[in-house]
């Protein structure tokens, strides 16, 4: 229950910060940008709520997978430490990344490339207790993560721009991650 409701705060919070910060265009910006200036800390809770939901998802997945399910906890650290470190903005290239923002995209990096593998290993885990939903689901946060990495390859470590489209790959893998979350606790709790 606690994922279900960590991570119908999280993308409420979110869908808030769109109205919030309207000069944020999400076709190109990164949903850490959020945490920046007024608001900011929206983006935080919203972190915070998210790594509250994928701590909850590998407890309660702990009983039908055991040691499998640690490396969505994993994730959750990186949720959890991207809310308390600001991202750059966007734009800013890669050699004049300050060590906070370098710190930022260390943690949202262990988030967002960490969860597809994390969800597929945590579906393998509890498959002969709770099926193969899980493990067959993983299939769409890994296509998230590959239209990322495929919409920002252009920018080459020179900083984001209106031409380099990242951010509805990014909108997209929050809302897969937070669905694989949600059908996950469905699971939990049609099992018990």
């Amino acid at each position: 229950m606690t994922a279900l409701v960590g991570g119908g705060i999280t993308a409420g919070l979110i869908a808030i910060l769109h109205v919030l910060k309207p000069e944020y265009d999400p076709s190109w910006r990164m949903i850490s940008e959020y945490s920046l200036g007024r608001y900011g800390w929206v983006m935080r809770l919203a972190f915070v709520t998210m790594a509250i939901g994928l701590a909850a998802t590998s407890v309660a997945l702990w009983p039908f997978g055991g040691a499998w399910t640690i490396p969505l906890a994993a994730v959750a650290l990186g949720a959890l430490g991207a809310a308390f470190i600001d991202a750059d903005p966007i734009m800013t290239p890669r050699a004049q990344a300050t060590p906070v923002g370098r710190a930022h995209t260390m943690l949202g990096g262990v988030l967002l490339a960490g969860f597809p593998p994390a969800a597929l290993i945590a579906g393998v885990g509890v498959a002969t207790a709770l099926g193969w939903t899980l493990a067959i689901a993983s299939v769409v946060p890994f296509a998230g993560l590959v239209w990322f990495l495929i919409a920002a390859a252009p920018a080459h470590g020179q900083g984001g721009s209106p031409e380099i489209r990242i951010g509805w790959p990014d909108r997209f893998c929050l809302l897969a991650y937070l669905a694989w979350v949600v059908l996950a606790a469905v699971g939990v709790l049609s099992a018990a």
